[in-house]
């Protein structure tokens, strides 16, 4: 990655505070994204999310349809963060607003306290295995399943700079998952990279136009391809909104 820094030295509970502090631009328009893709799964589906970082906001509307959800991420401090909460533990950070603006998304309009836990519950049943991935290794994870969902928020884009790679990147997951299956993924606009405290990472320069045909390259139909955008939450980030995606295999 050159000039980039490791990502060991990634700061869990630093980049919740920071971009999940509040339920903003882009994390309702995720959740309201992910609830709409969810719909169409069949209960039972086997998940996985790849590259999940320190956050539930990916498990919180897949939970509703899994029977199990495969958590991945390659920083191992954020894989524990997850495992603390899945073990029980929510004071590190809490997940309710954004537990209960999913739920509003699914149809309950003035979700209350036993709604919540419920989801919470939800959670924490059907999450596992938690392990270790990196998309640069073939395979990128250890598992002996193919997945009827694929999900991967900020991951893919946010480890290279390079379109090239992040082409091979999609053909990589794309290859986990079953027939029919739907791979959906976030990522940043028009970013090439991303400041976080003293840290830069990389970020592959995006827009809609390049995840759908990112997309198709990898072998997704286009009459399957949906696209939906949120702005930037804060002017002074370093890329202009978030996109995010959805295809069937």
């Amino acid at each position: 990655m050159g000039e980039f820094a490791v990502y060991e030295a990634f700061s869990p509970l630093d980049y919740l505070h920071s971009y999940y502090g509040k339920l903003d631009s882009e994390a309702d328009g995720l959740l309201a994204f992910l609830v709409e893709q969810f719909e169409s799964i069949e209960p039972g589906a086997r998940v996985l999310e790849f590259g999940g970082g320190p956050t539930l906001i990916g498990l919180i509307p897949a939970a509703r349809r899994a029977r199990s959800i495969h958590f991945c991420d390659y920083v191992a401090e954020n894989r524990q963060l997850v495992e603390r909460w899945l073990a029980g533990d929510d004071h590190e950070f809490d997940w309710q607003v954004f537990i209960e603006r999913a739920l509003q998304f699914e149809g309950i309009a003035h979700p209350g306290p036993a709604d919540i836990a419920a989801r919470c519950a939800l959670i924490r049943s059907v999450v596992g295995p938690v392990t270790t991935c990196d998309i640069y290794q073939r395979p990128p994870i250890q598992s002996p399943h193919r997945f009827d969902v694929i999900l991967t928020n900020y991951c893919l884009d946010a480890v290279t700079d390079d379109i090239n790679e992040w082409h091979q990147h999609i053909e990589t997951l794309k290859q986990m998952l079953l027939p029919g299956g739907l791979f959906v993924m976030s990522s940043l606009k028009q970013a090439t990279y991303s400041d976080f405290g003293a840290t830069r990472y990389p970020n592959v320069y995006l827009l809609e136009d390049d995840v759908r045909a990112g997309l198709i390259q990898a072998g997704f139909a286009e009459n399957t391809i949906s696209i939906a955008t949120a702005p930037a939450d804060h002017d002074s980030r370093e890329y202009r909104g978030v996109i995010f995606a959805a295809a069937s295999a």
